[in-house]
């Protein structure tokens, strides 16, 4: 956080399962905006032991649904210029403010929960109008800005600034190839799939290894090296440095954090292309997308035969990031914004 600048009182739910800031506004209070300091409020509700579990269903969908409606009746004042806040954070505010989210509401509440009924689009139509209350909306995304204005909020609103994110491309010597998966929700983020597909890959090619991160204790083989519940500081140091492959064959996704996280540590992405992630993945360039299973098999297959075509996909992956993440270019992109409050 700053000590000096402009006063802007920053809004944000928690992790569920960590209870740290989540990725987003963890980045923009990190690298901050030049000539404003942060004060951070976060949101008590989204630790409640209603939502402390992995899995997006009808209970916890519903819970975030009525809490957003609930934060229009709390009103927050605050003595700083304005007000910046993420994902769920509808207060009532009592100070301009800026909005944040990944996903528009319709497609956090038709997609992401599958909440295809009456009630799921009455209340997007609720946050639309809410969000049209906002001086700007910002996201990260060309796909959820057009969900953004799919739900009526004015194009003139809309701001895309994708999160600033540093390269890390320190790497350790490792035998064979190892495939990673990260995913805490197994079903939601195709954990499945992806052991399905390693399966596959085991008993065509030898000394190629998964390492898997995640819940949900899959089956014990020596293709497949678990980690159950590992930190930001472990994944960094211990993990991504020795895996060649990112394998994330995502259900559901809104902007694809992990696969950023892969590109950075030089590491190809091959991934399914729900939501944003065919922003992140060029396809052909730093990794490979499909639509299927079997597709997914066959472009990691064609990555794992190719020393040479892993090699340049990892340095295409540090470009991109280094390029279109740069936290200098994302900082002033912010500090555009809010000069106009």
């Amino acid at each position: 956080m700053h000590s000096l600048g402009t006063r802007v009182l920053l809004v944000t739910e928690r992790d569920t399962i960590t209870g740290k800031l989540k990725s987003g506004p963890g980045l923009r209070i990190k690298y901050g905006v030049p000539g404003y300091t942060y004060e951070i409020m976060t949101d008590k509700f989204s630790q409640s032991n209603y939502i402390r579990n992995i899995t997006f269903n009808k209970m916890t969908s519903f819970y975030m649904l009525v809490k957003a409606l609930f934060l229009r009746s709390q009103v927050v004042n605050t003595d700083a210029k304005f007000i910046h806040s993420f994902f769920w954070t509808f207060y009532r505010y009592r100070r301009p403010w800026i909005h944040e989210n990944d996903q528009s509401p319709s497609q956090a509440i038709m997609d992401y929960m599958k909440i295809k009924n009456g009630f799921g689009e009455k209340v997007a139509s609720m946050l639309g109008a809410v969000l049209n209350e906002a001086e700007f909306i910002i996201t990260w995304s060309q796909w959820a800005g057009r969900g953004f204005r799919n739900d009526g909020v004015g194009k003139e609103k809309i701001k895309i600034i994708p999160l600033p994110y540093e390269t890390k491309p320190f790497k350790s010597e490792h035998d064979g190839i190892n495939v990673l998966f990260i995913g805490r929700d197994l079903k939601r983020k195709g954990g499945d799939s992806a052991l399905k597909i390693m399966e596959r890959i085991s008993r065509e090619r030898k000394g190629v290894r998964m390492l898997y991160v995640g819940k949900g204790v899959p089956d014990k083989h020596e293709w497949l090296k678990y980690y159950s519940s590992v930190s930001s500081a472990f994944l960094d140091n211990r993990i991504f440095p020795i895996a060649d492959i990112f394998l994330f064959p995502t259900r559901e996704e809104a902007y694809g954090i992990a696969a950023l996280e892969a590109l950075a540590h030089g590491v190809p992405v091959v991934s399914s292309r729900a939501g944003a992630l065919g922003e992140i993945i060029d396809d052909g360039v730093n990794g490979f997308s499909g639509s299927s299973d079997d597709a997914l098999h066959d472009r990691l297959l064609k990555l794992i035969d190719s020393d040479s075509l892993r090699s340049d996909m990892s340095k295409r992956a540090l470009e991109k990031v280094s390029t279109a993440h740069d936290p200098v270019k994302i900082s002033k992109m912010v500090k555009e914004v809010y000069d106009k409050i």
